[in-house]
């Protein structure tokens, strides 16, 4: 069977958005797994592009996508990313945004970076 555009994006997306993730957080294949809400063999067909995502996975995906964006926008330093993803944030109820991230609470630490994006904190 042909594969669509439609289908051809989606799978190109899932595929980066996951590398990203693991490059730039270092997440593991069990990590994103958590993320997305699917089991590490899901991930791996992801990562080779042999699945297309459903549609409540590409809604994980893309918030990992924003994630990432915030993140990138946010902190140009490199050491300064990691001391705030490995240190407790007030706004985290003293959380570590990594523990966060690692169990696929996303939203959270999504909405302490928008909020720092936009200025609402500082």
């Amino acid at each position: 069977m042909a594969t669509t555009f439609v289908e051809k994006y989606e799978k190109e997306a899932a595929e980066q958005t996951i590398e990203k993730a693991q490059q730039y957080l270092g997440l593991k294949n069990k990590e994103v797994a958590a993320v997305l809400e699917v089991n590490q063999r899901t991930v791996y067909r992801y990562k080779n592009k042999k699945n297309v995502p459903r549609q409540r996975v590409r809604e994980r995906i893309e918030k990992l996508r924003e994630l990432h964006y915030l993140l990138k926008e946010i902190f140009d330093d490199e050491d300064a990313l990691y001391n705030w993803l490995y240190s407790p944030v007030s706004l985290l109820k003293e959380r570590r945004p990594i523990d966060l991230i690692r169990q696929g609470k996303l939203d959270e630490v999504i909405s302490v970076l928008s909020g720092v994006y936009s200025g609402s904190y500082s």
